[in-house]
């Protein structure tokens, strides 16, 4: 990333810190969390006249480390934001109401998230969803640089939404966040990124500093090159990745032969070609794409729960409401209710 970008995204990240501490001088905060930031904040502004509380004793409670949509976009939390990491901020466990995407820009960096680390070297990122507590553990002021972008939820949903009904993986790690289940992953690491990748975060930063009345579509375009470069090579089985883009195109009219034939083998052979790339059976796997493309639908459309079942392939409906009260632990009106 050229230099001059980051000299401007830079400015633009001081100019953004003073603007946050003017808003906590007229008491503009929503909560404990909150006031402690701004105090970090005016820590790096003005240590002169700083009184940092005991940041710890705040976040020894879970639920008060939570950082809200408001704070970053005050009046308005419908697009992408984006600024420097600060190194005063490391080692400062807590969440958010929206995705965020860590991108280290130069150097390297270790995020912890729910008790794991996550090394990231240049040009590789972790994408965290609402439900994950992280902190950057490590990064060198001066030697690292790391970009935050902060994407609304219904942005995600949007911007995505083409993404998640055709990757597997995009799609579990989405629907995951919404169960909000301890046994999932609340974030995802993609470390075999390509120059590409750097060459799309460029335009998204040149695009969000420039701010006018295109910039929003254009960020959010990009956003799906990004996830869908990104998504390129996520996952090495490429044989696995035809499975699943083969039973999503044919899922309301598959079969066992039918996939088999489609890729080559004897019906009595596939089978365990199917467990040993995926770890599940044939119909185990038809089964999980059916349910994650129902529940996408069940958000996205309005269509009626009835229909969906068809579109997906079942033909009764009591086996799509017991598959998907399976897999959710839910029935879909509940789903498309808490959504």
């Amino acid at each position: 990333m050229n230099a001059d970008l980051i000299q401007r995204l830079q400015s633009f990240s001081d100019d953004y810190a003073s603007s946050l501490w003017s808003r906590f001088l007229k008491n503009e905060t929503s909560n404990d969390l909150e006031r402690v930031f701004f105090q970090r904040i005016h820590s790096l502004i003005d240590p002169d006249d700083a009184s940092p509380r005991d940041l710890r004793s705040i976040l020894s409670d879970p639920s008060s480390a939570v950082l809200s949509d408001y704070l970053f976009r005050p009046g308005s939390n419908d697009g992408v934001f984006m600024n420097l990491h600060a190194p005063f901020l490391n080692n400062w466990v807590h969440s958010h109401e929206f995705f965020e995407i860590i991108y280290v820009a130069k150097g390297t960096a270790v995020d912890w998230i729910d008790g794991v680390e996550v090394k990231l070297g240049t040009h590789e990122l972790c994408i965290h969803n609402p439900n994950a507590r992280h902190q950057i553990l490590k990064m060198d002021e001066g030697d690292d640089l790391i970009i935050n972008i902060l994407l609304p939820v219904h942005l995600f949903r949007r911007s995505f939404y083409s993404l998640l009904m055709e990757n597997e993986e995009l799609d579990q790690f989405f629907n995951n966040y919404m169960l909000s289940s301890d046994t999932n992953p609340n974030y995802m690491a993609f470390h075999d990124t390509t120059s590409r990748v750097d060459t799309i975060m460029e335009l998204l930063v040149e695009e969000f500093l420039r701010g006018d009345n295109s910039s929003r579509f254009v960020m959010e375009s990009t956003l799906v090159v990004l996830f869908g470069e990104l998504m390129r090579n996520y996952n090495s089985d490429s044989f696995l990745k035809e499975m699943v883009a083969y039973i999503t195109a044919n899922m309301t009219e598959i079969s066992m032969q039918s996939a088999a034939e489609h890729f080559g083998y004897h019906k009595n052979y596939f089978p365990n070609i199917i467990k040993k790339h995926s770890s599940r059976s044939f119909w185990e796997l038809v089964t999980e794409i059916r349910i994650q493309r129902a529940a996408n639908l069940l958000l996205f459309t309005e269509d009626s729960i009835e229909n969906i079942s068809v579109s997906v392939g079942y033909k009764s409906t009591a086996s799509f409401y017991e598959h998907f009260q399976r897999r959710y632990q839910m029935t879909p009106k509940e789903y498309r209710n808490k959504s």
